[in-house]
């Protein structure tokens, strides 16, 4: 075995006992030895991140790609650091990468469709949460934000039914229940938007949002209806 090799699984070894920052000096050995080594950049990129020391991070994601522009992992976690970053324009284009390298990378493509909405490309986020559904109907929170963007392009009528459709797969979630409150609302169905508020409320019962809303319907409801 190599000293690289002893290195890297010396790294492996105290990552298992939860020692990161000896870990960390071991995979900077390796790297020593070998600047190119693509697993001991993205493996240190991991750990960086795991101590939210994101800079560090997304340097060693830019390092791990470099040396290996093949690596959809790497590109996936650059993606994740830079978007924990702020970085949404450039961790599209890390998601991207990921994708286009492994089209069976869904997870990416969801990270790909929230950097997008929080960029206000509402359109390209929803394709992506549409894309992640149609081959992983269980990764339910797309659908969840598939209804958030529709509510911020004011198609009200197609945010109510993608969280009438959440809340089939997640019954118990009053977040859910809120938005689909909210958007009847908007669309003007005031007894079902009490009824959703309601709901949320009885599942969780410090929904302050939930609370404030209903309150204000029932005394609309009661003064004009």
């Amino acid at each position: 075995m190599g000293r690289v090799e002893e290195h890297m699984d010396k790294a492996c070894a105290l990552l298992r006992e939860g020692k990161l920052r000896d870990a960390i000096k071991e995979y900077q050995s390796a790297l020593n030895i070998d600047p190119q080594n693509a697993i001991a950049h993205k493996s240190l990129g991991s750990i960086y991140y795991r101590l939210t020391m994101l800079d560090e991070s997304i340097e060693q994601f830019k390092m791990a790609v470099e040396h290996n522009p093949h690596y959809a992992d790497a590109y996936y976690e650059l993606g994740i650091s830079l978007y924990r970053r702020g970085k949404f324009a450039e961790s599209v284009e890390a998601f991207k990468q990921a994708a286009k390298i492994n089209p069976n990378f869904h997870i990416a493509r969801y990270w790909l469709g929230l950097s997008y909405y929080y960029m206000g490309r509402l359109h390209e986020a929803i394709d992506c949460f549409q894309q992640v559904l149609e081959k992983e109907p269980h990764v339910v929170v797309a659908r969840y934000h598939v209804g958030i963007a529709y509510a911020r392009l004011n198609k009200y009528n197609e945010a109510v039914r993608e969280f009438e459709l959440f809340l089939k797969d997640v019954p118990d979630s009053a977040a859910g229940y809120y938005n689909l409150g909210k958007n009847y609302y908007n669309k003007g169905d005031i007894d079902q938007a009490i009824s959703a508020f309601r709901r949320a409320i009885e599942i969780d019962p410090s929904d302050e949002r939930s609370k404030k809303n209903l309150a204000v319907l029932e005394d609309v409801k009661t003064r004009f209806f």
